[in-house]
This record gives C-alpha cells, sequence and structure tokens, in this order.
C-alpha cells in the first residue's frame, strides 16, 4: 500500500462529527448546569474527544447531583396500591439479619447497583451524598440496620400474588448500630434526608420508628445545628 493510499503522518487529522460533537456540547451544558455550586467547572469547549472522555463522569456526577436532591431509585414490593399512596417507612437489616419489617420487601437494587457494587446501590448513593454533604472521609459502610424512608413513583399490581412492585426514591435514612456487640442496636450513627424532602418530618419519623425498636442510648457525633434540633425534638416525641 503506497504512502497516498494511507495518508501521510503529517497530514493526519482526526474526522470532523460536528452533529456529534454539537449534541453532545449541548448535552454537557445542561448537564453540568446541574451540578453544585462545589463542583468543579465543567469546560464544554475543549476537543471533542475530550469532551467524549469525560462525558460519564459528568453523567454520574449529575445523577448523583439529582440524587442529593430527590433521593436515589430504588425498588420494592408491598401491599396492593390504591390512589393514595404516601410515604412508607422501611428497613434494611445488615446486622443480625433478625429485624421484621413488614410487608415491605425491599429491592435488590437498594443492596446492589447494575454493575453488581455497593456503591452503586441505592444505600450506598445515598451514603455517598451524606459523606460529601458532611465532608467525612468515608461514606457509611455496608453494616448495622439502615430505617429508610420511600417515596413511590409508580407500581404495579401483582394481582394474583396479591402484592403491588413499586419504584421510587429512597428519601431519608436513619443508620443504627450495635457498637458495643452485646446483640442491643443502641446507638444512632447517621441521619440524612435528601434535600427536596426535608422539613416534612422524615428524619424525625425514622428516629421514632429507631426509639420504638431499640434502646437508643447514643447519638454518635458531629451532627449540625439541625441535627442537633432533630434530636432534641425526637426526645421529647
Amino acid at each position: 500500500m503506497t504512502e497516498e493510499e494511507w495518508g501521510s503522518p503529517t497530514t493526519y487529522k482526526f474526522p470532523p462529527t460536528p452533529d456529534i460533537e454539537n449534541a453532545y456540547r449541548s448535552a454537557s451544558v445542561a448537564l453540568a448546569a446541574l451540578l453544585p455550586s462545589t463542583a468543579p467547572d465543567f469546560d464544554s469547549s475543549g476537543h471533542v474527544l475530550e469532551l467524549l472522555s469525560q462525558w460519564p463522569h459528568l453523567v454520574r456526577e449529575a445523577e448523583l447531583a439529582v440524587t442529593a436532591q430527590i433521593g436515589p431509585r430504588v425498588s420494592w414490593i408491598g401491599p396492593d396500591c390504591d390512589e393514595s399512596w404516601n410515604l412508607v417507612a422501611t428497613g434494611v437489616d445488615l446486622g443480625g439479619g433478625y429485624q421484621d419489617f413488614g410487608e415491605i420487601d425491599i429491592g435488590a437494587d437498594a443492596l446492589k447497583g447494575e454493575d453488581g457494587s455497593w456503591a452503586d446501590s441505592a444505600l450506598g448513593k445515598a451514603g455517598l451524598i451524606y459523606k460529601r454533604e458532611c465532608k467525612w472521609d468515608f461514606p457509611p459502610d455496608k453494616a448495622g440496620i439502615w430505617l429508610v424512608m420511600l417515596a413511590p413513583a409508580s407500581a404495579y399490581a401483582a394481582e394474583e400474588e396479591g402484592f403491588s412492585v413499586f419504584s421510587g426514591r429512597l428519601t431519608g435514612f436513619v443508620i443504627v448500630h450495635d457498637r458495643d456487640d452485646d446483640g442491643d442496636y443502641e446507638t444512632v450513627a447517621h441521619i440524612w434526608t435528601a434535600v427536596a424532602w426535608r422539613r416534612r418530618g422524615i428524619a424525625r419519623r425514622l428516629l421514632v420508628e429507631a426509639r420504638s425498636r431499640f434502646s437508643i442510648t447514643a447519638f454518635e457525633e458531629p451532627y449540625t445545628n439541625d441535627g442537633s434540633a432533630l434530636i432534641d425534638a425526637s426526645r421529647d416525641s
């Protein structure tokens, strides 16, 4: 094959793809608008190949920004639904596995994401958002008992089975631990509510649930002023 057929190395140029480039630039600008003000600036003016290389990271960060506002996606099975939907409190026992959460059976996506990892799961994403907001070094690990609040968005009834399969958002959690390994879960370690769901009593309701199930004697610090007020209010409940 001749040099002319191959093309001279000195004339090499990546082929233009204006349709792809324009679409990705527009989409990148839209996704970047979702990121919090604390996120690094995203430059959409670079070469299209650089834009494409940053795309997975940008999509991930935009998804986490949405998660911070309304909570991660999650599924669960529960009693047949009617038109009067409401928030649903339940839990996930990652400790001894002995807690009974009644008729609500939270889906596998709460513990394992599409890539099979804890980090990509609903609980893992909620924990990461909580870690970032509180500026912790690490998010909560896969341990303890997570009391969670679920917000249904869609459902379909398995009429022959007598239950419905729900899809929605995990709007908040309270994590309880047995710190002294005596079999009693006595310590509230973490509390979080998605931003758009705050001031609706979600965290307080989960704390009340924790107190009804366990002999809570400790709240781990540090916590914010809002957290301190919430804990004081829960003691008075």
